[in-house]
């Protein structure tokens, strides 16, 4: 547990070898656990770790969610960890947050990895997702979305379940919060700032973040868009083996 403003972040820790090590970052209404499958595919020359973002898991609810106070957070644990740098490696809005660490302390972040991450705000979409809360609560909200937004038609019903729970632990308050800051973030200034290679790649029936935005947030970052085929939203979980794959070519084109 890393002590920070407003409470104390929990973060998962495999030790490994003496590369650089490896800082995972979830997305919203996620949790550390997404990467695990992940962890275990990848090799022991070096340590790895994920977080779980304020908001998440068994980290603090207090305190803002917004970018500046979670680029914060990945930084404390950061300096917890020992690290003087790391390839950051993210999902969603635990992407853009990557990206964020990287443009703001150049030294720290030796790579970004982002999947299904948009540069762009979306405030059009909070107040239905809001609207669609408040109706069905946090569960229906959720079993809601899954299908609509986050998996593929055909994804395991086991996989879906899992991360319905997942997001379903928090109370219809935090849930709104956390929908406000994703809906509002804007991280087309880090993606201008950022001066360490970034690797960008969709799930390729990820309606989250849909293919023009993930195109765009290629563009804005002068590199190529990756697509993982077959899956949603959540490479990392529906196919570990090819986001590692794809995670760990980043380590090696440096």
């Amino acid at each position: 547990m890393v002590t920070v403003p407003g409470g104390r972040l929990a973060v998962v820790v495999r030790e490994g070898g003496t590369a650089t090590p490896v800082l995972f970052l979830h997305g919203l209404n996620s949790s550390a656990d997404v990467w695990s499958a992940v962890f275990d595919l990848l090799p022991r020359d070096r340590a790895l770790a994920a977080m779980n973002l304020r908001g998440h898991g068994g980290s603090t609810r207090e305190g803002s969610f917004e970018i500046a106070r979670q680029t914060a957070d990945v930084l404390a644990v950061i300096d917890w960890l020992g690290w003087p740098r790391a390839h950051l490696v993210g999902s969603s809005f635990g992407g853009g947050l990557a990206l964020a660490v990287a443009a703001a302390h150049p030294g720290r972040a030796a790579t970004v990895t982002m999947f299904g991450t948009a540069l762009d705000p979306a405030p059009e979409i909070l107040k239905p997702a809001l609207d669609l809360l408040a109706r069905a609560g946090v569960m229906g909200f959720f079993a809601a979305i899954a299908r609509e937004w986050t998996f593929p038609p055909d994804a395991d019903p086991g996989l879906v379940a899992e991360a319905n729970r997942v997001a379903a632990a928090n109370s219809p308050a935090t849930v709104a919060r956390l929908l406000e800051a994703g809906f509002t973030a804007d991280f087309r200034q880090a993606a201008a700032e950022v001066g360490c290679s970034v690797l960008v790649a969709r799930g390729e029936h990820d309606r989250t973040c849909p293919h023009g935005a993930a195109a765009k947030t290629a563009a804005a970052l002068s590199t190529e868009l990756h697509t993982v085929p077959g899956v949603g939203h959540l490479p990392m979980a529906e196919a570990p083996d090819l986001a590692a794959a794809l995670i760990a070519s980043s380590w090696r084109q440096r």
